[in-house]
């Protein structure tokens, strides 16, 4: 296949595994102060809520914020899932989750915070945590 037709192709069907973790590759968190995470766990929504929440919380995206506060608030109450996002300056991004697939989720947070909303593709060097 020639060069014009891989500029063509690229992004017209994204694998959503592939997305998430070009999403999470891509995520860095040096302007959020805290995130609260509010969630029923028998509720339908919540699956991808929870990828969110084990995305923010690998060693990786940790070090890019050692400060960062991560607060889940468990509920019972059939409420669709949402999180609350602290930036510096005092501004807050809320998040209704609800249906929102995982890597659509991802891309937003980044784009809002600035960061690219994927990642590069390839290998990465290993870290020592």
């Amino acid at each position: 296949m020639c060069q014009m037709w891989q500029e063509i192709r690229y992004g017209v069907r994204w694998n959503p595994s592939e997305k998430l973790a070009l999403g999470i590759r891509s995520l860095g968190l040096q302007k959020v102060k805290s995130i609260d995470i509010s969630m029923d766990p028998l509720y339908e929504g919540t699956p991808n809520q929870r990828t969110f929440w084990h995305a923010v919380m690998t060693p990786r995206v940790r070090m890019t914020n050692p400060t960062l506060k991560v607060k889940t608030n468990l509920t019972n109450d059939r409420r669709a899932p949402s999180f609350v996002a602290t930036i510096d300056g005092g501004k807050k991004l809320r998040f209704e989750t609800d249906k929102m697939p995982p890597a659509d989720l991802i891309s937003t947070f980044n784009r809002l915070l600035g960061n690219p909303e994927a990642g590069k593709a390839g290998t990465r060097p290993r870290i020592n945590i």
